[in-house]
């Protein structure tokens, strides 16, 4: 019919939104982003669950025409999220996806993969690494890197056909000298886990831009609150949203952002070929979380510069390592990089056994894995993240055998340090 008005699609309306998001300062994106105004729930303020599989339509054109089809593909919790993070990293798009490490193999794929025609079987082999031995791709991690992420790159990766080099990447001449025309990427993930290495973002963005890479950033311990790769330079960033961005320890996720046609490719083809696939009430969830992120991370920062000052000045620690300190090495590239410093800490004792006995002394704080949650938790990580490393792993990693990662919660500091304080004061 003549004059009949058109209905805009999701997408028009959400980029008539990012115009306006992106006039906003943070704390008002991490609120209203992807959600004011939502496509699909016209006059609530929160988005309802949409716990469903299937998108049921009228006719064939009218499937066609709109958004969602297959919850594996998109959702509407998961379509709000991945508007809200994407605007709060600066990205053109992202994808919401089951944990971290899901987020971290799509991402990673995506990056390797041979984007070709379809071909018949036989000749598929032909495109295997293996079968090129003088040509193999690599891949370059830092040397302290989660022990998640060094399982996939270098048992999972490497039976795949590609070689992963671990590179110390505070030592950019180290990180230029293992770049080569093979490389493909290089993945850095700053602050490290668990030693809370500050990289240079930039500069190494720039060093494998010089042979056609790409540089993949993890931000888990940042959080897009304190920090934003894509301005520094990466290609593509992944988030465990299960940590700070969730915030509230009851719901696992993760997202990759970046480019736009890079992030069509990692839903349509790998998302939708390996199901990784987030559940709508995690991603209303983590929506819950989004929308107190800056506050709760400003607690979680300035308990952990309290705690690490605590920390740095009693006697029965050797080492506090947290990047908004004077003494930690890499401070000066924390402070350019970071709008502060985070809630980890990395400290050491003085032996293997105090370190037991003290663990087992903690009251307040819980002993446990994972971390930026309300609740302060703390690992003695190489027997807890750690425990599957070797012994020559964990000495090219700079892990020592004394090591807790803290997560300083958003408890009172006052009670955090006499908890801390009553421990120490008995081993």
């Amino acid at each position: 019919m003549t004059g009949e008005k058109k209905t805009e699609t999701p997408d028009q309306k959400y980029k008539k939104s990012r115009e306006k998001w992106d006039k906003l300062q943070f704390d008002t994106q991490q609120g209203r982003a992807g959600e004011d105004p939502y496509p699909t729930a016209s006059g609530s303020l929160r988005i309802p669950l949409y716990s469903t599989k299937s998108y049921a339509y009228s006719s064939l054109s009218e499937l066609l025409e709109n958004h969602y089809s297959y919850s594996r593909t998109e959702n509407p919790n998961l379509y709000a999220l991945d508007q809200k993070l994407s605007t709060l990293h600066g990205g053109e798009s992202a994808v919401s996806v089951a944990s971290g490490m899901a987020a971290v193999h799509l991402a990673c794929s995506s990056i390797l993969q041979k984007r070709v025609e379809r071909i018949r079987p036989k000749k598929i082999n032909a495109l295997l690494p293996q079968n090129n031995p003088e040509d193999i791709p690599n891949i370059i991690i830092h040397t302290n890197q989660y022990t998640g992420v060094y399982r996939l790159f270098t048992n999972i990766y490497s039976q795949l056909g590609y070689m992963t080099k671990v590179v110390d990447m505070r030592d950019l001449s180290q990180l230029k000298n293992a770049i080569d025309e093979d490389t493909k990427l290089i993945f850095l993930e700053t602050p490290s886990n668990p030693n809370l290495d500050i990289l240079d973002i930039q500069q190494c963005a720039a060093l494998i831009h010089e042979v056609g890479g790409k540089c993949i950033v993890d931000n888990t311990f940042a959080s897009p609150a304190l920090q934003k790769p894509l301005s520094w330079g990466a290609d593509l960033v992944v988030e465990s949203l299960t940590k700070f961005v969730n915030g509230h320890g009851d719901t696992l996720g993760g997202a990759i952002i970046g480019p736009k046609n890079e992030l069509l490719n990692i839903r349509y083809f790998w998302l939708e070929t390996q199901g990784a696939v987030m559940h709508p009430f995690s991603a209303w969830l983590i929506l819950r979380g989004c929308r107190t992120l800056s506050l709760r991370m400003e607690r979680h920062c300035t308990n952990a510069m309290k705690l690490a000052q605590y920390l740095e000045d009693h006697p029965k620690v050797s080492r506090v390592i947290y990047p908004g300190l004077k003494s930690h090495p890499n401070h000066e590239l924390a402070k350019k990089q970071m709008s502060s410093f985070g809630g980890m800490i990395g400290f050491e004792l003085r032996s293997v056994d105090e370190c037991n006995k003290f663990i087992d002394l903690l009251k307040l704080i819980k002993v446990g894995v994972s971390l930026g949650d309300t609740t302060s938790l703390i690992e003695y990580t190489s027997v807890m993240t750690g425990i599957d490393l070797a012994s020559w792993e964990k000495r090219r990693m700079n892990l020592s055998n004394t090591h807790f990662r803290f997560s300083v919660g958003l408890e009172d500091p006052q009670d955090l340090i006499k908890d801390l304080e009553q421990a120490l004061n008995k081993i």
